[in-house]
């Protein structure tokens, strides 16, 4: 049995990373890290100071190395992914507990439902210690959150405003097919375009070390967790995200550092301090920005055909 079981929640961007690393400082053996986001593994093998394992739960199942405490990041995908199609992560998580002395399970984003299934564990542990420093909760609020009337409306905001060069926006779409044919049209407009679908987040991280800032990043959820992104201006939704999880989670991807960003999304915030009245001013602000840059499109154009 297990002396302890620690589960820290916080918000995305607070350094929950950061302070495992400066938890650990005191002990005198390596700790055992695991990350079901793969890219987020390979990540924090390259930041880690110390000798610490540090690997997906099914790389562990492979190797099945043996540590007195043991961290697991981003907790809450283990019922998601776990509960799905990578069924191994509960295998790994049992296993791996029944020989730590400690274990420290870290996320930003618990339901009342994980919070239920997690004091279940007792079984696995003397003692549950509950720290919560923000759960459910966003760090960075944009400064700005439009909830936009339709995706055409949303299409001619980004298709008709110029992109300010230096910031970037990322798109999220619900299905991958849709990641290509924003891709493909925004390249036909002369922009620098970089994509992501599951299962493509460590080449997606290459291709931005090699160019990284890029005028869109269009991708999935798979985005939504783990990798490193540049400074976000603002983030679209091109769906309703319906989990509040997942939310947070996406949101959360602009403003990592305290900096300006704006979010254009079918539907209304959870949780944020919002107001219908000024929305819509704001959207007649924006529908009104839009019938003037493409008249200024048609009249360039019937310049350049008349030189």
């Amino acid at each position: 049995m297990a002396n302890n079981l620690i589960v820290l929640t916080a918000p995305p961007a607070s350094g929950k990373t950061y302070w495992m690393e400066s938890f650990t400082q005191e002990l005198n053996h390596p700790l055992l890290f695991i990350s079901p986001l793969r890219a987020l593994a390979e990540e924090c093998k390259l930041r880690s100071k110390k000798n610490h394992l540090i690997m997906t739960p099914e790389e562990w199942l492979k190797k099945r190395p043996k540590a007195q405490v043991v961290v697991i990041d981003e907790f809450h995908l283990f019922f998601y992914w776990g509960d799905s199609f990578r069924h191994q992560m509960w295998e790994a998580f049992y296993e791996l507990v029944s020989e730590a002395d400690l274990v420290i399970l870290l996320t930003a984003t618990l339901s009342s439902e994980m919070k239920n299934e997690i004091s279940s564990f007792e079984s696995e542990f003397k003692t549950i210690w509950w720290i919560d420093q923000g759960n459910q909760k966003l760090k960075y609020r944009p400064q700005k959150y439009y909830k936009i009337p339709s995706l055409s409306f949303m299409e001619d905001l980004i298709f008709s405003s110029p992109q300010n060069r230096g910031s970037t926006s990322l798109i999220f779409c619900r299905y991958r097919r849709e990641v290509y044919e924003w891709e493909s049209k925004l390249i036909s407009y002369g922009y620098h375009v970089l994509s992501c679908v599951g299962g493509g987040a460590r080449e997606f991280s290459e291709k931005l070390q090699q160019s990284p800032d890029p005028d869109f990043i269009i991708a999935t959820s798979v985005l939504s967790h783990g990798v490193n992104l540049p400074s976000l201006g603002k983030i679209f939704f091109t769906y309703q995200v319906k989990d509040l999880n997942f939310w947070i989670q996406m949101v959360a991807r602009g403003g990592r550092k305290g900096d300006f960003y704006e979010v254009y999304s079918l539907e209304r915030p959870f949780g944020l301090k919002w107001n219908i009245f000024f929305n819509f001013l704001a959207i007649q602000k924006l529908s009104l920005k839009i019938k003037w840059l493409k008249l200024y499109k048609q009249i360039e154009e019937w310049f350049l055909k008349a030189l």
